[in-house]
């Protein structure tokens, strides 16, 4: 064990040695030597073959020497000590190549390092709200085998980013497109939180780009959940209206219900001068939140029976049942990992467009 702490701690250090030579070259010639010794000791111990010259002995002595004259009883624990702390460092450098090879393999499957917190990571993409959740863990044992999981589904994420995706194939039950030109590029999905704002800054760019305009946009709204709880205040919410206006089509007004109340949710700015999007999440309460939507729908050109309609479907079975059928279809069939995501052009774009 001590052997190959040496060489780990002398290996780094000799990465610092041609700065040492210049104020000290005894000693960068003294490190330079013991790392050799600890290479080749090293180089035998990982083949199985035992070293001329113990390295454990060698550096028990070059340490304890001075202990030995002035305190011999400490002799016995400092060695003991120093085995321990070889042990240590075995282990944190274990781990520390382990946490690098889990951070290489979220990076190439999800664009960030860090998946459950992506702001924490300093490299990639951290503009997107993470649909995978934290695992809690009861006991050491416990939260070991989850971070072993969560690197094997990063893992497991890397081939659908490499795969063909066909738009057409996810378009929802009674989805609208928000162009629906024959001149179109092509088909497109979009997959997002109400309550998120990078799904929200995702909107914004695709509109001002004219990309809405350039194919033929179907929405898939999905709302994230922590421990079975809406991550967003009135997410869910939503989400159901906008199902729901799909069974009471509005005619007439140039655009679907659904896509006029996305854009007023994302773009436009509420009562309290900040975006709508804003409002829902942080002060409106649930009934506050339903009277808003209701509200919306008349402006938008629903009659007092329809908005009435719309308000029974929300809650309704039927409502649930398409919402349930979309969260199926996002998790197990597209098995999206952070939202907002895009499919257009044969390929699935995770994050905000840009």
């Amino acid at each position: 064990m001590v052997c190959i702490a040496a060489f780990i701690v002398l290996g780094v250090i000799v990465l610092f040695l041609p700065i040492l030579r210049i104020f000290n070259k005894e000693l960068s010639n003294k490190i330079w030597k013991m790392f050799k010794f600890a290479a080749g000791c090293f180089g035998r111990r990982v083949t199985f073959q035992k070293c001329e010259v113990s390295m454990k002995d060698q550096v028990k002595n070059s340490m304890l020497k001075k202990v030995v004259l002035r305190r011999p009883s400490w002799v016995k624990p400092l060695g003991v000590v120093i085995e321990v702390a070889a042990v240590a460092i075995i282990l944190t450098t274990v781990w520390s190549l382990l946490v690098g090879a889990k951070s290489l393999t979220a990076l190439a499957a999800y664009g960030t390092c860090d998946i459950i917190t992506p702001e924490a990571c300093l490299i990639g993409d951290a503009e997107f709200c993470s649909v995978v959740g934290g695992r809690t863990a009861d006991n050491p044992a416990e939260w070991v085998g989850n971070w072993f999981v969560e690197w094997g589904e990063a893992f497991g994420a890397i081939p659908p980013r490499l795969m063909h995706w066909e738009a057409s194939d996810f378009i929802p039950e009674g989805a609208v497109f928000y162009n629906c030109s024959d001149d179109a590029a092509g088909v497109a999905i979009s997959i997002f939180d109400p309550g998120c704002r990078w799904c929200r800054e995702s909107y914004q760019n695709q509109k001002n780009a004219g990309f809405l305009n350039e194919y033929r946009m179907a929405m898939i709204p999905y709302a994230l959940r922590d421990d079975g709880e809406n991550r967003f205040a009135n997410s869910d919410l939503i989400v159901r209206f906008i199902e729901a206006t799909r069974l009471e089509l509005l005619v007439g007004a140039g655009k679907a219900a659904e896509w006029l109340i996305v854009d007023r949710l994302f773009t436009q700015i509420g009562p309290r001068q900040v975006l709508w999007q804003e409002d829902f999440n942080n002060y409106y309460s649930d009934t506050e939140a339903r009277g808003v939507l209701e509200d919306w729908l008349r402006e938008f050109g629903y009659t007092d029976a329809q908005v009435q309609k719309i308000v029974n479907l929300v809650d309704s079975d039927e409502v649930a049942t398409r919402v349930d059928k979309n969260r199926d279809m996002v998790e197990n069939q597209i098995k999206i990992v952070k939202i907002p995501t895009g499919i257009f052009d044969g390929k699935r774009h995770d994050g905000v467009f840009r």
